[in-house]
């Protein structure tokens, strides 16, 4: 079995530690960090050594195990974008998490240190960067091209020959409309609908449903809406 260090202590690192451990492709030998972090909170298993990530070569031999960097979207990906080119420069293979309850097909193409969870649909002819996070129930329609360090949250949809720029983030449940070219370092919130092409940097939000003035029971009362007894 193909051995692993994975990077990161937090949640992100959590989630992708656990699919690992389900998906038996990899075993997990250890853990790393920036060293500054080591000690101060892990939301990961603690049953793995963590190591400082300065020096992780040392303990590892990058001919020997391989690496996946599991951060956020902290700085439009940039964090994840940087320890991803300092591992490479170590010498460290960076693999890829690609669930087995992914519908991706033989046809898939992408770079490495990517990692796409359950439910994701990723289309004939889509082509997908370096260090990409593809979230739950995403959709990559076909001819799509997702460039480098891109974020795309659950339940987003993008249809076919969409272009996301590199280090572009896209919200949980966001829509990319068909043949859309999206610039570099774009941001699209959650729910929010992008049907035309934009520039580098552009940003998509779409308002939050305001609050209701009733309160649960008083709106149960008023719309007259049955409520369900045990059993």
């Amino acid at each position: 079995m193909k051995k692993l260090v994975l990077f990161g202590l937090g949640k992100i690192a959590d989630v992708a530690l656990q699919h690992f451990l389900r998906d038996g492709e990899f075993e997990v030998v250890a853990l790393c960090c920036d060293s500054e972090w080591i000690g101060k909170g892990q939301a990961v298993d603690a049953r793995w050594p963590v190591l400082p990530f300065e020096t992780i070569e040392q303990h590892f031999d990058p001919a020997q195990v391989q690496m996946h960097v599991a951060l956020g979207y902290h700085d439009l990906n940039g964090l994840r974008a940087a320890r991803a080119a300092q591992a490479r420069a170590k010498g460290y293979r960076l693999a890829n998490l690609i669930s087995r309850r992914a519908d991706v097909g033989p046809w898939l193409q992408l770079g490495d240190n990517c990692m796409l969870l359950d439910g994701v649909g990723v289309q004939p002819g889509a082509r997908i960067g370096n260090n990409v996070s593809i979230w739950n129930h995403t959709l990559i329609g076909h001819h799509s091209v997702i460039e480098d360090d891109v974020w795309i949250a659950a339940g987003a949809t993008l249809g076919g020959s969409v272009r996301i720029g590199a280090r572009s983030f896209i919200g949980l449940n966001a829509t990319i409309g068909g043949e859309a070219q999206l610039g570099a370092q774009c941001f699209v919130g959650g729910g929010a609908l992008a049907l035309k092409s934009a520039p580098d940097k552009s940003v998509f939000v779409q308002p939050g449903t305001d609050r209701f003035r009733l309160d649960s029971t008083q709106f149960l009362r008023m719309t007259r809406m049955p409520v369900v007894g045990p059993g």
